[in-house]
């Protein structure tokens, strides 16, 4: 992958709905070009740009993190596993446990449910769960908008956003049956508003030169006492307190497995950190935090 295709990437990845203009400006390549690498990345699937919304702001109140032991092919669990609704998240991963997911549900009741489903899935040997307390950054850290109303058109315009972030305005309006003016006026302003943030993610068994590692934290005295410290950190992509056999979880992305060690290095040093567990996400099964229609409106 070129330097330019990283730079477009790298844009991305911090505001998906760029014009391909201001992506042609900050390359330094003219539109025309960047408009083919643009469109080359997202038609060969290396990456996806999609709106995630925060789980809170739409009713998705329990969340879980499992770590799961298999005793068939790992790949065939999982790709079970990721047929699962509640679960919009799996990776393969290193380590002791070869299998993650991450479950997310509407109330502790559906997420027991949920958790169940993955338990019965044939191969699956022995789960460890850790429950959210609080969900300190979600992927593309979305923020939890308390006040602000979300309507039927609303709800549309996300479930679209979800699919394809970088959807026209002309389309979005054509397909929830607005005007232009209109769609445009709404997502901006739940832009604006926090309520949804639009960016690029990997898509499903594809990797760029990125890495991404899970790391598991004990802290000394209340876990708050490291989140502002790790949510500052520009590589920290996901951040949880939790309950179980760790106090914090957190995601680190990063350029090379180097930075990864200089970043967990830091994380090793912070005063309340007692002890530290990582794992590399060797392949992303799932990954589409895409909430039904019937949850949005």
């Amino acid at each position: 992958m070129s330097g330019a295709d990283l730079q477009i990437l790298e844009a991305l990845r911090f505001n998906g709905r760029i014009t391909t203009q201001e992506l042609a400006d900050r390359v330094g390549l003219s539109r025309s070009v960047v408009a083919r690498r643009l469109s080359q990345l997202l038609d060969d699937e290396v990456i996806r740009v999609v709106g995630i919304v925060h789980p809170l702001t739409l009713g998705i109140r329990s969340l879980a993190h499992v770590s799961l032991s298999v005793d068939r092919p790992v790949r065939r669990v999982a790709d079970e596993l990721s047929r699962l609704p509640d679960v919009p998240f799996v990776s393969l991963t290193s380590g002791s446990c070869p299998l993650i997911a991450e479950v997310r549900s509407r109330s502790d009741d559906d997420l027991a449910r949920a958790l169940d489903r993955v338990r019965s899935i044939d191969g699956v040997r022995a789960t460890e769960t850790l429950f959210y307390t609080k969900l300190v950054a979600d992927v593309l850290r979305p923020s939890h908008a308390e006040n602000v109303e979300i309507d039927a058109v609303d709800g549309r315009l996300l479930t679209l956003l979800q699919e394809n972030g970088r959807m026209a305005f002309t389309t979005l309006g054509d397909k929830v049956g607005v005007s232009t003016g209109t769609a445009r006026t709404r997502v901006l302003r739940m832009i604006d508003t926090g309520v949804v943030r639009i960016g690029a993610i990997s898509r499903a068994g594809r990797r760029d030169t990125r890495v991404d590692v899970g790391v598991g934290l004990s802290v000394l005295g209340p876990a708050s006492s490291c989140t502002d410290l790790l949510s500052e950190m520009p590589q920290v992509r996901f951040l949880a307190e939790t309950i179980g056999r760790y106090d914090l979880l957190a995601t680190v992305d990063a350029d090379s497995l180097a930075e990864v060690v200089s970043v967990l290095d830091r994380l090793r040093g912070l005063k309340p950190v007692l002890h530290l567990d990582s794992w590399v996400h060797l392949s992303t099964v799932k990954e589409s935090y895409t909430y039904p229609l019937e949850v949005l409106s």
